[in-house]
């Protein structure tokens, strides 16, 4: 009995030992430089440096403050870690993803009947699009077309499907509204919802046979329900009629800076401003860009042999941004930052600084006051540069992220305008707009 006993005593104490040699181990890889990432794919950022050492700075205990942010932010096989978390929350119907198909289920979408009221307000009469149906394109080759999930693949260049959503669509109509509401005349306030690629660009030989849904449609349907109070841009023609262009990436779900700039005229006509001439900006370009359709194909070969070249707008004059972290850092940053030599899926973060909760923009040309918020995801980044040539202060809130309310914002700062904008993917993912929703 009692040799019974040390048996399983010894075994235990082995199991011991072995679990904090290992922990020994991990610790000691942990801090192994060479090992240690410094960007991480899955955010598209660059991750925390080791902090400069200062006797201030070991005084005031922010040297090892930014130790440990290091040391947790750049931890070996983060990335491996941060693709399994996402994996697992996947399975319950989590994600922020703006691309994803929701198991391609799509609800009809109601007639924009004007007569029916938004949720508190009346609705302003809306002048019928002038756009027709697209022009039956050269049919395209069925060998050059690839499905991939909610993606497909034409030659060398990915489209994503959209399916309309009625509850979501609605609620995101709704919390506008309210933003609106809550205001009470304080601030202009205005949506605008870019349509993607696939009811623009992508042939319509093509676009007849998929099942997604009609954007302009539905964008129509979302304008009918916003209240009167709420200033609706029209995108969808003004893109349309430049199809043609070099308006929207093959390899990324996101529209160009040219793209952004068709949409910026139309937001100035609809405020009252005169839009920036491109020659007011000095343009810049960076080649390789690869962006989500390439990673959603599991790096495709024809968009890989292809990549992107992105076309940014650099505002000319006296222009500062500063923008907070994830970690509340305030870094101050480039409106276009030189990505040259960045990862080819981290480019499209050329534009403000990529995605921050918040950011701040000064234009110490401009003397009148003016000022406007964007509430924005992704989309809004290309778009946000423009803006610099109309408004002396520009502040930008990235929703999926910022915690605070939108009203209390723009009361306490005295903002003039506020606009939302997103694409048409984003008003049908319902945990993008819950967290809008949070945020009035």
């Amino acid at each position: 009995m009692k040799k019974e006993k040390n048996k399983k005593f010894k075994g235990a104490k082995a199991l011991i030992i072995s679990f904090f040699v290992l922990l020994f181990l991990g610790a000691a890889v942990a801090v192994i430089l060479p090992l240690r990432p410094t960007y991480s794919e899955s955010e598209k950022r660059e991750l925390t440096k080791f902090p400069k050492f200062s006797f201030s700075s070991l005084a005031d205990g922010s040297f090892f403050d930014g130790v440990s942010t290091w040391y947790a932010d750049t931890f070996p096989m983060r990335e491996i870690f941060i693709n399994a978390s996402s994996k697992i929350k996947s399975f319950y119907g989590f994600g922020d993803s703006i691309s994803g198909f929701s198991d391609g289920v799509s609800d009809e979408i109601p007639e924009a009947d004007e007569n029916v009221p938004p949720v508190t307000l009346p609705v302003e009469d809306e002048t019928e699009s002038e756009a027709t149906s697209a022009p039956d394109d050269e049919p395209v080759d069925e060998a050059l077309i690839q499905k991939f999930g909610a993606v497909i693949v034409i030659d060398d260049a990915g489209y994503e499907y959209y399916n309309f959503i009625k509850s979501v669509a609605d609620k995101y109509a709704a919390t506008v509204n309210t933003v609106a509401i809550s205001l009470g005349g304080k601030a202009n306030v205005y949506d605008i919802v870019v349509p993607t690629s696939t009811d623009i660009t992508l042939p319509s030989s093509v676009r007849k046979g998929m099942n997604t849904s009609d954007q302009k449609e539905a964008i129509n349907y979302i304008y009918s329900l916003l209240a009167s109070d709420v200033k609706k841009v029209s995108t969808f023609d003004a893109l349309y009629a430049h199809r043609n262009e070099y308006i929207y990436f093959r390899t990324d779900h996101h529209w160009t800076a040219l793209g952004a700039y068709y949409a910026y005229c139309e937001f100035a006509k609809s405020a009252g401003k005169i839009p920036a001439a491109l020659t007011d900006f000095e343009e810049k370009q960076f080649e390789g860009f690869l962006g989500a359709f390439y990673n959603d194909t599991k790096k495709n070969a024809a968009l890989e042999k292809n990549p992107d070249v992105i076309h940014a707008y650099d505002p000319k004059g006296n222009v500062k941004l500063t923008f907070t972290d994830r970690k509340g850092n305030q870094v101050k940053w480039n409106v276009i930052a030189d990505v040259t030599d960045w990862n080819a899926t981290a480019k499209y973060s050329t534009f403000i600084g990529g995605d921050n909760p918040y950011t701040y923009i000064v234009n110490e040309d401009i003397t009148d006051g003016s000022s406007c918020v964007v509430i924005k995801e992704s989309f809004g980044n290309a778009f946000v540069p423009f803006l610099t040539l109309n408004y002396a202060q520009i502040h930008v809130i990235d929703y999926r992220y910022w915690k605070g309310s939108i009203t209390e914002f723009v009361t306490e700062n005295s903002v003039d305008d506020v606009i939302f904008m997103n694409n048409i993917s984003a008003t049908r993912n319902e945990s993008l707009v819950n967290k809008l929703s949070e945020k009035v």
